[in-house]
């Protein structure tokens, strides 16, 4: 496991993919002590016996009750945390035997912190067997550069009784915001089924409904004026001018990246089939609002609805006879957005979205925190699960009725369907590359020639780079076609790029050697 995670962190502090153009602004943060991948830290917290009584049956009391804590982390170092505020959290989570936990650590203590944050949330995960999927699915959105919480895995104890093993899901408030967007004054939404339709950004009427769009930051001003015009937009606008101006009101392109993960991880639970579970926030710096997807347990086979996740199509994703989910449909309904979709898809399953690829990390996770899964008395309560269930729910099916597939099975079932369905003609990698200037074939490529046909004599210098954003190659080429020897290339996905005089460069094109 600790490969793949030294792999995904230079994936977050390096150039980054996205189609055949290479980006520069990474959103996520590095994991840090916070949310250290490699280790399972203690949090043990002390509270009033009474208190903690009353916080368990009452279950759906927001109070934060008195505590302290000590945390034990990787190093061996003990951090003490004076008076802080300990509730339960979640939604339909509250009445499981297994409670989640929300530690906020300057409700009665100023300025405490912990690692810079003020709060943690503790999942139960009650849903997942195996534990994993919601880190699994949240570094998948990491590695593809979209914005979204940290996560990792804690041992809680309280009042010296082991509670089990927790998900550490980092709060996505103004901290966040800074660390993502480097600004925090614009209006976070929390999004969710709530009441009426759910969050579907398809009633205007519904603007200032605080169940289904929370506002979570400038509360006392509530202002909902750029939410208010994002939908009417989404649901008023002409073709043309949705077209012309949707770019405007939304991050697309991080927009595009979340939606093709969303898909292929089968998280049905969040906004295009549910209308649920994510986050918008207007950049006050870029004038448009960021989408931020969250709560991703329910992902890579669990199922709650009766519908097979591993084969619906992948164009055709959101709940049919329900209401609208105009983000979704409009946006695909834009040749050029949904030819991006597309090869988001082809990217994702030629690189992170491999059986081979996801289930090193999965399984490195697994013997992390297998012995503190063992001797978690209530991990067995809500869904009947055991050791064994633990254990064989990365690879084997129908461990829990809510869960008919594996880890494994789910990614192979998901990939395989993935690629018949996808739309090749959307797709930039076919046998050749072109535009005005460069023919680039084969591609992808399974020889040792790769050749580069330039009608200009503009660039004179050829650069092939691979997914770290390290320059693996650098050739001269000249006007006319340049046969370029690849052999000593590893398989995988690189970027081909053309570099001119004073460092002029081109755009970039995607390869694949197979």
């Amino acid at each position: 496991m600790m490969i793949n995670l030294i792999k995904l962190n230079i994936l977050l502090l390096v150039i980054l993919f996205s189609n055949n153009k290479i980006i520069a602004q990474i959103y996520n943060p590095i994991f840090g002590e916070e949310y250290v991948q490699t280790f399972v830290p203690t949090i043990e917290v002390t509270m009033d016996s009474a208190d903690y009584l009353i916080m368990i049956d009452s279950v759906y009391s927001n109070t934060y009750r008195h505590a302290t804590a000590v945390y034990k982390s990787s190093d061996g170092t003990n951090i003490s945390y004076l008076d802080m505020g300990i509730r339960l959290r979640g939604n339909t989570s509250r009445t499981k035997d297994k409670k989640s936990i929300k530690l906020h650590f300057e409700k009665f203590t100023e300025d405490q912190k912990f690692f810079g944050l003020k709060k943690l949330n503790l999942k139960a995960e009650t849903n997942d067997p195996s534990c994993v999927r919601e880190h699994l699915v949240m570094n998948m959105y990491r590695e593809y550069n979209v914005p979204v919480a940290r996560v990792n895995h804690i041992k809680l104890y309280i009042n010296n009784t082991y509670m089990g093993l927790y998900s550490s899901v980092e709060q996505i408030d103004k901290t966040f915001l800074m660390s993502r967007f480097a600004n925090k004054t614009g209006n976070l939404y929390k999004c969710t089924y709530g009441s009426s339709n759910g969050a579907d950004l398809a009633i205007v009427s519904e603007v200032y409904n605080n169940d289904i769009y929370e506002l979570k930051t400038n509360e006392s001003a509530n202002n909902r004026t750029n939410l208010n015009a994002f939908i009417s937009f989404l649901n008023t606008s002409s073709d043309a001018d949705f077209d012309n101006n949707i770019a405007s009101y939304i991050n697309i392109e991080s927009y595009l990246r979340q939606l093709a993960l969303e898909v292929l991880t089968g998280h049905w639970d969040g906004y295009s089939y549910n209308k649920n579970n994510f986050y918008l926030y207007y950049n006050t710096t870029k004038a448009w609002f960021e989408y931020i997807p969250y709560d991703t347990d329910n992902t890579l086979g669990i199922d709650w609805v009766s519908r097979d996740w591993s084969n619906r199509n992948i164009y055709d994703w959101a709940q049919h006879g329900n209401t609208a989910r105009p983000l979704y449909t409009r946006v695909l309904g834009i040749n050029r957005y949904a030819k991006k979709y597309s090869q988001n898809i082809d990217t994702l399953l030629n690189s992170i979205f491999t059986v081979n690829y996801q289930m090193n990390i999965a399984n490195g996770f697994r013997n992390l925190i297998s012995p503190a899964v063992s001797i978690d008395t209530f991990y067995t309560l809500d869904n009947g699960y055991d050791t064994l269930a633990f254990l064989s729910s990365y690879t084997s099916n129908n461990v829990a009725n809510h869960a008919p597939y594996g880890i494994q099975p789910f990614i192979t079932k998901r990939k395989l369907t993935a690629e018949q369905q996808l739309n090749l003609a959307h797709l930039s990698v076919g046998n050749s590359q072109t535009n005005d200037y460069v023919n680039i074939f084969p591609n992808p490529i399974n020889d040792e020639i790769l050749t580069i046909s330039l009608t200009t004599n503009k660039y004179n210098r050829l650069l092939i780079i691979d997914m770290t954003g390290s320059v693996v190659m650098s050739e001269y080429v000249l006007q006319g076609a340049n046969r370029i020897n690849i052999r000593r290339l590893s398989k995988g996905i690189y970027y081909v790029q053309l570099q001119g005089a004073k460092n002029t460069k081109s755009n970039s094109w995607k390869i694949i050697i197979l």
